[in-house]
């Protein structure tokens, strides 16, 4: 068993030229498949002639669940490590993600623990989203993290170790998710094979949260409203229609609620942010959510 020659690293990645270059002495080393959904240039030729990688240039934004399908249908490899431009590769850490796949049976996903820039470890996630809707907001926060190998109903999808066959068989991530809530889709439906995601403590991977790509203002008003668009249809696939529109109509109120105090105070950065909220909700009844991708 050699992991450099069994895995390939997928990486989508938008305007992340800074980023693919700290990792590049680290990605060189396995085969590596960078799909590039921004119109610079920049990634393409900091990585020509490097032997190890292919770069994938698309003709327009596939987001991230689209664009990782792309990459891993180019795979060779009977593993995939789907990683986020902002995770701090660490060959180590991805030898020990790969060898604790063999310690199981019955493995859908393997991820790392989580560390911030300044080496605190953060929560991999733990719940699924379904049942984090009944649980308090103060016992998710307090949830203690693993210190050993342990399963989780999910894990943040910033880097995950799974079998490019299983991938497949399971139809990779959703097309109809641009970003955020893949991962989440992605664990439901492991889960639903009866395969378990595990977090190996003893991987670990540094994850620069929020540095995926050089973010202006209006980029990041488009993801804020493109992050709630893709949680209505998230929850659209897994509950009754009327729970969503009971769930839209109350976060509707909630954030108009929000909207108006918030500009009575004069707190206009957190008052901006909840009409973003309710702008979201208009695109995605309108189903003109995808103009802005």
């Amino acid at each position: 068993m050699n992991f450099y020659n069994d895995i390939t690293l997928i990486i989508v990645c938008f305007n992340s030229y800074k980023l693919i270059e700290k990792n590049l002495f680290e990605i060189s080393k396995f085969k590596t498949i960078i799909v590039d959904n921004s119109k610079s240039d920049e990634i393409r030729l900091l990585v020509k002639g490097v032997k190890n990688i292919k770069y994938i240039k698309t003709k327009k934004n596939l987001g991230y669940g689209k664009g990782n399908n792309l990459g891993v249908s180019e795979s060779k490899t009977p593993f995939i490590l789907i990683l986020n431009p902002d995770i701090l590769v660490d060959s180590e850490s991805i030898e020990i993600l790969y060898k604790s796949y063999f310690n199981y049976e019955n493995v859908g996903i393997l991820a790392p623990a989580l560390y911030d820039n300044r080496n605190n470890r953060r929560n991999n996630g733990n719940i699924s989203y379904l049942n984090r809707e009944k649980i308090s907001k103060k016992n998710i926060l307090n949830n203690q993290k693993a210190e050993g190998n342990t399963c989780y109903q999910f894990a943040v999808g910033c880097a995950f170790l799974i079998k490019k066959e299983f991938f497949d068989r399971i139809g990779g991530f959703d097309k109809d998710l641009f970003m955020y809530f893949e991962d989440n889709d992605i664990c439901d439906r492991t889960m639903e094979k009866n395969k378990s995601i595990i977090e190996i403590p003893g991987s670990k991977m540094i994850h620069l949260q929020g540095l995926s790509s050089d973010n202006s203002f209006l980029l990041n008003c488009k993801l804020s409203i493109i992050h709630k668009v893709s949680e209505y249809i998230y929850y659209k696939k897994k509950t009754h229609f009327l729970n969503l529109y009971k769930k839209i109509l109350v976060n509707f109120f909630d954030y108009f609620q929000r909207f108006l105090v918030n500009l009575l105070l004069l707190r206009f950065k957190k008052s901006f942010k909840n009409f973003l909220r309710i702008i979201s909700i208009f695109f995605y009844l309108s189903h003109t959510y995808k103009l802005i991708y």
